[in-house]
Parts: structure tokens; C-alpha cells; sequence
């Protein structure tokens, strides 16, 4: 889909890189570009030694080069590299990237059709622009954090580093939405993407709901605020998440239940009186489900049409035979590392299908691929090497 597209990635950790490894899995020439010696900050999580599962989960499908963008030679030889890209995506703080004769103005100059995004912490102005910003700060920021968590209890972030992946998805529409816009006018633009603002974007109903009642929504716990059932029951032996929209669900949820009395007693016929009558609700239901196991109960489910799931944890996730079915998860054989498990790409295409089509890079790896291809002799590599504007590939460690 994206074959002859060239991506430059200049951003490190997650929310910039992984915008750019889902366009590589679509067929993207992705170049990623570190500095020397340490590279992105991701390679060294949990003890990894140049190569760390989360680095070659976010960053699969990439060529690598290291180059020192403090030392001028290395700085020309980055802009040299993103004025031939289609894309640029960058998440240094606002303004570090024009100070390095990088940012898009400068791209733009030379290379009017180039699409160019910015992932920051709060955006590329405004008051807060020049702070950094990480995936639990624009989780508190955003009120996601508020509204996750125990009734009575502070304020729980959201597991996994969801705002990151927020900000990363917001950037790989914006970015495939703007090659379409160029393709059609031949005009490049720059995209401001932030995790404040992505991560807002996770919560349209929350925020409407806010503003059409002027109330601060309550930490619900795992409720839902405006249907009953919809939320987690324990079972005999586990939990399993129930939800019902509509009368005709309840009524085969409440005979699958077995307590035919539920859908005729007046305090819980309708949505709006369960919600009035909770607990009293609830009660009855985790009296029913508890007898029985959660499979039995999804079984019963099952057959009525009612929705319903377990509650995984996450070692008991890819044992599920749809989880399997969806071939959710790769392996790659890892330079650096070995066989890396990972989540790949989650759409599948019926003309047009991702695939993973190279393990993330060593740092430096192709270096000197990279830099001969847009002309650099063997001698000069070697040259640059030696002044430390450049770093070559060192042996792989298995």
C-alpha cells in the first residue's frame, strides 16, 4: 500500500516511532535515525543491551542509521536524508528541530511536497509547548485518569502506554491522510500531533456527556455509567464483562439467568430504573452468575445473543481461540535479541495486506547502505565515521 514511500523517523520511544513502524508494515521505506553510541532511549528498557523487546516491538520493519546530529557534518547529512523523504516525523521538543537546521521550514524550502509531523508532549505552541510530555502526564492531563479507578479511590492510570499509542494512531491517520491531499495537489503540509489532544480524543462520550450536564463524571470503577448491565461480574471461578443496549437483550439476558422475576419486577424493567435501583440490581445478578463457571456462562450467552466476554489476564490472553484466530501476534527472529514476540499489525486487507518485512535495526545497522545510496563514497563514510559524525553497525549480540 505504501511501496515507495520514503519515512525519515527522527522521534524516539513510542508515539512517534510506532507511527512510523505501522506505515513500514504497510510497505513504507523507513529510515530510522539515533544518535550514536545510545540511540533511542527504548533500547535499553528492562536490561536490554542495545536491543530490548520493546524497542524491536516498536520499531520492526526499519532500516537504522546513527548519526550525530550535534556535529554539523552530521546534521547536513540528516537534512540531506530528509529532503528526499516523503515523510519526516520528529518528537523533539518545539523548536529543537529548527535549531538543528531540521525543522519543517527548512524541509519545506527545499521540499515543498514533503509531509512533515511534529509528536509533542502539548503541541508545537502555546503555554505548555515547551514542556515534555510522557504517556502518564497526558493521561492525568486529559481526565482519563479521572475517570479510571475505584469509586472513592484516586484518580489510576490507564495500563499500557496508552497516550503514546493515542498520539501514534492520530499521526499514522494524519500522516496517510496527507499523502492522499498530496497526491491529489502535489502540496506537502506539517502536522502538529500531541499526546494531550490524542489523548482527549479517546473520550467523545465521556466529554459530551460532560457538557450536556455540566457534571463532573464519578470514577465508576469497571460500571458503566449510563447502561445496567454493562460491566464486570465475578463468576464461580473468574469474571466476565456483560453488556446489554436494548429491552430485547435483557429479557434473554434475565432467562439465560435463570431468574425470570428480574425483567417483571417494576425496579429493574428498565434501564433507568436499574440504574436508580443499583445495588440491589447487582445483588441479584452476581447471586446468579456466581453459580456457575465463566465458560458455562459464556456458553449460555452464546446462544441468547447476549454480549459477553472474560476478564484476561494479560498471560491468558493468547490462549483464546479468536485471539488466535486473529493471529494477533508475530514472531521475528531479532538480531540482538533472538525470537521476539509482538503484536502485529491489527487490520487485516484483502488486496492490500501488512506484513512485517524486517526485524528492527541494530543501532547503525545501515548506515553505510543509507549514506551510499544517496551518493556518499565508501572512503567518505569512513571518513565521517572517524570524526564521530556518524556510527557504523557494530557486531550483532545473540
Amino acid at each position: 500500500m505504501l511501496s515507495g514511500i520514503r519515512v525519515l523517523d527522527l522521534s524516539r520511544v513510542i508515539a512517534g516511532p510506532y507511527c512510523a513502524t505501522l506505515m513500514a508494515d504497510l510497505g513504507a521505506d523507513v529510515v530510522k535515525l539515533e544518535r550514536p553510541g545510545r540511540g533511542d532511549d527504548l533500547r535499553a528498557w528492562r536490561g536490554g543491551d542495545g536491543m530490548s523487546a520493546a524497542f524491536a516491538a516498536v520499531n520492526r520493519g526499519k532500516r537504522g542509521i546513527a548519526v550525530e546530529l550535534q556535529h554539523p557534518e552530521g546534521a547536513r547529512l540528516a537534512f540531506d536524508l530528509a529532503r528526499r523523504a516523503d515523510v519526516v516525523i520528529e518528537n523533539f521538543l518545539p523548536g529543537v528541530a529548527a535549531k538543528l537546521g531540521l525543522g519543517y521550514e527548512a524541509v519545506r524550502a527545499v521540499t515543498p511536497r514533503v509531509v512533515y509531523a511534529s509528536v509533542s508532549g502539548f503541541g508545537q505552541t502555546g503555554p505548555y509547548a515547551r514542556r515534555p510530555g510522557y504517556n502518564t502526564i497526558a493521561q492525568g492531563m486529559s481526565g482519563l485518569m479521572g475517570l479510571t479507578g475505584m469509586p472513592g479511590h484516586p484518580p489510576t492510570r490507564v495500563g499500557g502506554s496508552v497516550s503514546d499509542l493515542a498520539a501514534a494512531f492520530c499521526a499514522f491517520g494524519a500522516v496517510n491522510a496527507a499523502l492522499v491531499h498530496r497526491f491529489r495537489t502535489g502540496a506537502g503540509q506539517h502536522l502538529d500531533v500531541n499526546l494531550l489532544a490524542s489523548t482527549l480524543s479517546l473520550l467523545p462520550d465521556p466529554v459530551a456527556q460532560y457538557f450536556d450536564t455540566g457534571v463532573r463524571p464519578r470514577r465508576m470503577g469497571n460500571r458503566n455509567a449510563n447502561l445496567t448491565p454493562a460491566e464486570a461480574y465475578p463468576t464461580r471461578d473468574g469474571m466476565i464483562q456483560v453488556v446489554m443496549m436494548n429491552p430485547d437483550q435483557y429479557e434473554r439476558f434475565c432467562t439465560a439467568l435463570g431468574d425470570a422475576t428480574l425483567a417483571s419486577d417494576p425496579r429493574f424493567a428498565t434501564n433507568d430504573a436499574r440504574l436508580i435501583h443499583y445495588d440491589d440490581f447487582r445483588a441479584r445478578v452476581e447471586t446468579a452468575l456466581a453459580g456457575a463457571t465463566t465458560a458455562e456462562w459464556l456458553e449460555r450467552f452464546e446462544r441468547a445473543s447476549i454480549a459477553a466476554g472474560p476478564v484476561y489476564e494479560l498471560d491468558e490472553v493468547f490462549a483464546d481461540a479468536q485471539v488466535k484466530h486473529l493471529e494477533v501476534i508475530a514472531e521475528v527472529e531479532q538480531p540482538g535479541y533472538g525470537t521476539a514476540r509482538m503484536l502485529n499489525f491489527p487490520v487485516r486487507a484483502s488486496v492490500t495486506p501488512a506484513a512485517i518485512r524486517r526485524p528492527a535495526p541494530l543501532l547503525g545497522e545501515h548506515t553505510a547502505e543509507i549514506l551510499g545510496e544517496i551518493g556518499v563514497a565508501p572512503a567518505e563514510i569512513e571518513r565521517l565515521a572517524a570524526t564521530g559524525a556518524i556510527a557504523l553497525a557494530p557486531p550483532a549480540k545473540n
